[in-house]
């Protein structure tokens, strides 16, 4: 008889874990708060971006993700009026579709979990405490950035507070652009992707006033050739508020993905660190001190993270365009730069060593 786990959201990394248990003989159940895959309707469809070695990713999840991500040919760096073009053969970037459209990563997980006999409760939310401790020991926790996930396991979050735009594009546009300027102390950038435009500015710390948003609309004309039409607001949790916050265990559950603290904390970067910690969410389920360990590697940039974005946040927006500026303008700092970005990844580690020869293959007891 197969042993159940149940997982709590579908999204990449409770897919990624539903894939690799139930490849392991595990009869996995997936419940999800929305009525499909592909997160919340406010900010999917987009294309999201992040650096990512594909092969060894791929390898380490045992999906192969060429099925489904695109280079980005074009990524721009903007610190206040000011070009730097990312050395986009570094690294490289890739953009990923979200949402729920049948050509985005969570469109392809999710089929790959159907083929692979995994069971789905859609409009399945878990909110209370009662809720959570009545799924099996070893459920897996993985609900993204809602702010019910936080506080139903204690996690430790600021209230980021957003404003994006999405629309049509010509289908052939590819590129990025990152904007640091005095609209905010994090930043904003555009996106385009299969059709989809992006448009997105934040801040982790505080509402962003009228004035801020127009300003950002300017600079997003001149430099997209595109009038932002309206904005859509919201607001979500994230991980970046205590150096505890990284956390893989929760009594005889597990967390996994943004709610287990997965996630860059100076630029948000979350797609790596998801896919990482959904594959040690799944090892976690039969061996949870070599999770552990695994789960150590995957979240050692978090507290130097951390304390880098405090930094940032104090001082000044003409420091931080110069800061900007003094990494990105010229190639050989560019280089190192990108590489710290890179290997800055929650994650990167994970993917670089590979898995434990122990915990490479076997059947579920």
């Amino acid at each position: 008889m197969k042993k159940e786990v149940v997982i709590v959201g579908a999204g990449l990394s409770g897919l990624v874990a539903a894939i690799n248990l139930a490849r392991r003989g595990y009869a996995v159940k997936v419940l999800e708060r929305e009525s499909r895959v592909g997160g919340s309707p406010l900010y999917h469809p987009s294309g999201q971006g992040t650096f990512l070695r594909l092969k060894e990713m791929s390898d380490y999840i045992g999906v192969d993700l060429s099925e489904v991500l695109e280079p980005i040919r074009t990524m721009v760096e903007m610190p206040g009026r000011f070009k730097c073009e990312i050395d986009t053969s570094i690294g490289p970037p890739w953009f990923f579709e979200r949402g729920p459209r049948s050509t985005s990563v969570d469109s392809y997980l999710y089929g790959i979990a159907r083929e692979e006999g995994v069971e789905f409760e859609f409009g399945r939310p878990v909110y209370t405490r009662e809720e959570l401790s009545s799924l099996p020991p070893s459920s897996i926790v993985a609900t993204g950035l809602h702010f019910e996930g936080f506080d139903l396991v204690g996690q430790p979050y600021l209230t980021s507070h957003h404003f994006t735009y999405k629309g049509a594009c010509d289908p052939d546009l590819n590129y990025v652009h990152l904007f640091h300027d005095r609209y905010t102390t994090d930043y904003g950038y555009t996106s385009c992707f299969r059709g989809i435009r992006y448009v997105h500015l934040f801040n982790r710390h505080q509402p962003i006033s009228l004035a801020a948003r127009e300003a950002f609309a300017r600079r997003v004309r001149e430099e997209d050739g595109f009038e932002v039409p309206e904005w859509n607001s919201f607001t979500f949790p994230v991980p970046a508020a205590s150096y505890r916050t990284p956390r893989l265990l929760l009594g005889d559950k597990i967390l996994a993905g943004t709610l287990a603290g997965a996630m860059d904390n100076v630029a948000f970067f979350g797609l790596h660190g998801a896919l990482v910690s959904g594959r040690i969410a799944a090892l976690a389920v039969e061996d949870r001190y070599a999770a552990w360990q695994e789960f150590r590697k995957c979240t050692l940039p978090y507290r130097p993270g951390l304390a880098a974005a405090r930094l940032m946040a104090r001082q000044p927006s003409w420091l931080t365009r110069l800061g900007f500026l003094a990494a990105f303008h010229d190639y050989p700092r560019k280089k190192l730069t990108q590489r710290a970005l890179i290997t800055g990844m929650p994650g990167y580690l994970n993917t670089v060593q590979g898995l434990p020869a122990a915990i490479s293959g076997g059947e579920a007891a």
